[in-house]
């Protein structure tokens, strides 16, 4: 019996007509790609074919069955073949077979080929890392859209159970990730300042001596968010920043006037803070806004800080109420709405598409994205999660994830970011009114 592609070819060639999207592109490379890919599927489901002829008509056929769906259907062939090549060491060329090999060099200066190697170069560009100035397909690429965890390891010249938890606190990558380290990729520009840092930051001994503090000084900025480590895993060890000290602090040391070693009347931050059971925070503030005389040890760092005793004795603080306690962190509600990604929640924040709080920390001047009552409000009314779908509707997960799928709504991810699974309302509400 002939085929879908037998009757399709046949009405091409004796009509000129092509009800397909294939209409618009010739028919030599038309055919050759579903030829093509058509074998590639066929590699994928370990099917045999011992007669040639047989096997020639069952490529096509098996090629053109999802060709003739369109663009959607043909790109999503393309990512089943890179999906499934997640062995170390996956090249484009090993993953794509004839496919690959054929258009990169059989047809390369064939122009009636390029919307199809245009496929297959958009399909390798958001799965591998292709490096500045690597060709791919004819096309020279002009800077990285992709690291992955091995090369950025390679790059910044450390290994990569060192750099994964870096990633993985920043959201660029999960951490039941299962792929192998060169499959494990990300937005190289999104990340590249944190990949220009990381090789920066020194272990806390280092931060210490560099700005003149004892271990029970910098546990104590650390406690109080004046210090904060650029990573939370304790098992890294490099994971502080001596330029945001110097920052942080900069401002504390220049207000301070020099004073002799062993003057009367003066004691540090730490003796200060027991002696009156005033916050450390509070006693930074104070000095760096004149309330209190701050004076320094001539040659030292943040231990030769003094404080006029006499001075933080009449220290009046008051107790105003804390606007940021109406506030929760960005993150933390990004979590608990399953936004589980550290840097997902953010960028939706800062690209406009919920309201967010901005508020700089008092001691650190660091801005950091906070969500009052009504930021949550709005974020609730334009978006959903499947868990907050669920719970609002009464259905089980499961039940709501098979009506968007079913209904064929999709994440919200303008221009292809990656958000995580949100919806947005309106689309997942109707999806739930449909009948199955």
């Amino acid at each position: 019996l002939p085929s879908q592609y037998d009757i399709w070819l046949d009405h091409r060639l004796g009509t000129g007509e092509d009800p397909t999207w294939l209409a618009k592109h010739g028919l030599h490379p038309a055919t050759t790609f579903c030829r093509l890919l058509g074998v590639e599927l066929l590699r994928l489901r370990n099917t045999a074919v011992p007669d040639q002829v047989l096997h020639q008509r069952v490529v096509q056929a098996v090629g053109f069955s999802i060709v003739m769906d369109g663009e959607v259907a043909t790109r999503d062939a393309l990512q089943t073949l890179a999906d499934a090549a997640d062995g170390p060491g996956q090249s484009p060329n090993g993953a794509f077979g004839n496919l690959f090999a054929q258009l990169d060099q059989l047809h390369q200066d064939d122009r009636a080929f390029e919307p199809f190697r245009r496929f297959l170069r958009d399909c390798i560009l958001v799965n591998w890392p292709i490096a500045a100035g690597e060709m791919i397909l004819g096309e020279v690429q002009p800077q990285r859209r992709l690291h992955s965890l091995y090369t950025a390891a390679r790059q910044l010249a450390t290994t990569e159970a060192l750099l994964e938890p870096f990633l993985v606190e920043a959201g660029a990558l999960t951490a039941d990730d299962p792929r192998f380290a060169d499959r494990k990729v990300f937005d190289a520009q999104a990340h590249a300042d944190l990949l220009a840092e990381i090789p920066t930051l020194v272990s806390r001994a280092t931060l210490q001596r560099e700005i003149g503090a004892s271990r029970a000084e910098v546990e104590a900025l650390v406690a109080v968010g004046i210090l904060v480590p650029k990573l939370q895993n304790e098992i890294v060890r490099l994971r502080w920043s001596i330029a945001q000290a110097q920052s942080v602090l900069g401002n504390v040391l220049a207000k301070a006037v020099p004073i002799a070693g062993a003057e009367p009347g003066w004691e540090s931050f730490l003796a200060a803070k027991k002696r009156t059971s005033h916050p450390l925070g509070a006693l930074l503030d104070a000095a760096r806004s004149g309330a209190i005389t701050l004076g320094r040890v001539e040659g030292s760092g943040f231990s030769g800080l003094r404080l006029r005793r006499e001075e933080v004795t009449g220290l009046d603080l008051g107790s105003p109420q804390d606007e940021a306690a109406k506030l929760i962190p960005a993150m933390a509600f990004g979590i608990s709405v399953e936004i589980k990604d550290k840097g997902r929640f953010k960028a939706l924040a800062v690209g406009g598409h919920t309201p967010a709080t901005r508020k700089r920390h008092e001691r650190t001047g660091v801005e950091n994205l906070y969500m009052s009552t009504d930021d949550i409000a709005a974020f609730h009314r334009r978006f959903v999660t499947i868990s907050t779908l669920a719970a609002e509707s009464g259905r089980t997960i499961p039940e709501v994830r098979a009506a968007l799928k079913r209904a064929g709504v999709s994440a919200f991810a303008p221009g292809g970011q990656d958000f995580g699974r949100i919806f947005l309302r309106k689309d997942a509400e109707w999806a739930l009114s449909r009948k199955s």
